[in-house]
């Protein structure tokens, strides 16, 4: 804007214009949360971004809030003129400077907009993709003693908020909501695995309804609500998991708290009908035992990415190839299987490449103990792979895992700022090196004990016996 120009205008015109101009700002603002937050959420979902460019990016997310809140009112106008529920980051950032201004009240306000506009569309993606932005938002920028301020608004929260609300809960840890929490449970909700993921994450939360969804038909939910379970120490979980060998889904929760005998089971699984979670279960599990049944899937073609993965999980080899039909193949089959989406992440789907490598390295990964990425597992090389460039929904099941199997109550969770993750993961650090708490790398445990070996040590094994 030419000054001399405003200068020959009068005081109402030249008021006028700079409210336009403060708006146009506001706006830039706002549009650049928008699109930084778009992009923290595609790199937290792939296989090429590491920590540190995802903590840049929040970095930058972090100035422009603190530069459109300092418009105050003014740019909050603005963020609820320009809030679009379609446009799930518009309302990211509306709920993120609600937050920081301590406006509570706005936030309320873009909650009943979400209830009204999932309830209502028929884009379940969307539905979703919003109510994600929003609990980011929360979880993200609302303050430390809010925790009250969200158990009340929990309370009444129709069945979309009330999963919004939920995931806030639990991963800031609040116990002070718990009790409204078991009771959102109880009612319908729009996403009840979310809900029930939110119990698990609080200490002795777990309400009889939570096992009984164990049950449920929907494997999500199911999933869910046994990984709760385990979580909070219900080791009986797995004996019902055992007996339930024709529901794929279960193939997860069993590796992630099963003890030595399970990889017979998760073998069974990885040759059945819908073998997937199960080959990814043996890569989460990690006894070298079950190498030769991933290679063998790998061959078959159908679940080479599952397969691939339960690899990488053990042995830690990518085995990146430069051939372009291998590649083409991958991004073929992730358009339907993404959470097993390969695309960017350097892991060969090729059986030849990988028993090739096996033959000159499998020799050092010994039998009957739990290997993480080439290493021994423990909780310290664990608490590593959480630090890695891996997608969202691996170091959500691996944090999962570190709590079921080594007992550690924490408020981790890998979408969390970069700053608080580290935070976290250090604290645990400094706790795991205290002398009273000796773990034995390569180990299975439960809840910081032991895993019980089970009824059965032996494996079967391509028809052969193998002794564990």
């Amino acid at each position: 804007m030419n000054v001399r120009l405003v200068e020959t205008c009068s005081d109402d015109q030249r008021h006028r214009w700079r409210h336009v101009v403060g708006q146009e700002v506001y706006r830039e603002h706002l549009r650049m949360v928008g699109e930084l937050y778009d992009l923290r959420q595609r790199w937290l979902c792939g296989w090429e971004a590491t920590l540190d460019d995802l903590a840049e990016v929040e970095a930058r997310i972090d100035g422009q809030l603190r530069a459109f809140g300092c418009g105050g009112d003014g740019a909050l106008g603005v963020a609820l003129m320009e809030a679009v529920p379609e446009d799930s980051w518009s309302f990211y950032a509306l709920v993120a400077l609600a937050c920081r201004l301590h406006r509570f009240a706005i936030v309320r306000v873009a909650l009943s907009e979400v209830e009204v506009y999932c309830e209502a569309s028929t884009d379940e993606r969307a539905a979703a993709s919003l109510r994600q932005a929003v609990a980011d938002a929360l979880v993200h920028h609302l303050a430390s003693d809010a925790a009250e301020l969200v158990a009340e608004a929990l309370r009444d929260a129709g069945p979309h908020v009330a999963s919004v609300l939920a995931t806030c809960v639990g991963a800031r840890g609040w116990i002070r909501a718990a009790d409204e929490l078991r009771e959102a449970a109880g009612r319908a909700c729009a996403d009840r695995a979310a809900v029930l993921r939110a119990l698990g994450q609080l200490p002795g939360t777990v309400p009889g309804a939570v096992l009984a969804e164990v049950r449920c038909g929907d494997p999500v939910v199911a999933q869910a609500a046994a990984v709760a379970a385990l979580r909070c120490g219900e080791a009986s979980v797995l004996d019902r998991l055992a007996r339930r060998k024709r529901a794929p889904w279960a193939a997860l929760p069993v590796a992630m708290g099963g003890g030595p005998a399970t990889g017979a089971w998760l073998m069974e699984a990885a040759r059945g009908e819908e073998p997937a979670q199960a080959l990814l279960g043996l890569g989460v599990f990690g006894d070298p035992r079950g190498l030769e049944v991933l290679v063998e899937q790998l061959r078959t073609g159908a679940h080479a990415e599952a397969a691939a993965l339960g690899l990488f999980m053990i042995t830690g080899a990518r085995l990146k190839t430069e051939d372009d039909a291998e590649h083409e193949a991958i991004v073929e089959r992730a358009c339907d299987r993404a959470w097993t989406a390969l695309d960017g992440s350097g892991i060969s789907i090729d059986p030849v490449v990988w028993e090739r490598w096996l033959a000159e390295h499998g020799e050092r990964l010994r039998p009957g103990q739990r290997y993480r990425l080439g290493r021994l597992a423990g909780p310290h090389t664990d608490l590593e792979v959480l630090s890695m460039g891996l997608p969202l929904w691996l170091r959500r099941c691996l944090a999962d895992e570190f709590v079921i199997r080594y007992g550690v109550q924490w408020s981790y969770e890998p979408d969390l700022p970069v700053v608080q993750q580290r935070e976290i993961i250090e604290q645990v650090r400094s706790r795991l090196d205290d002398p009273r708490m000796r773990f034995v790398d390569g180990e299975w445990y439960l809840h910081g004990r032991l895993a019980p070996v089970g009824e059965s040590v032996e494996w079967k094994d391509a028809g052969r016996r193998v002794k564990a």
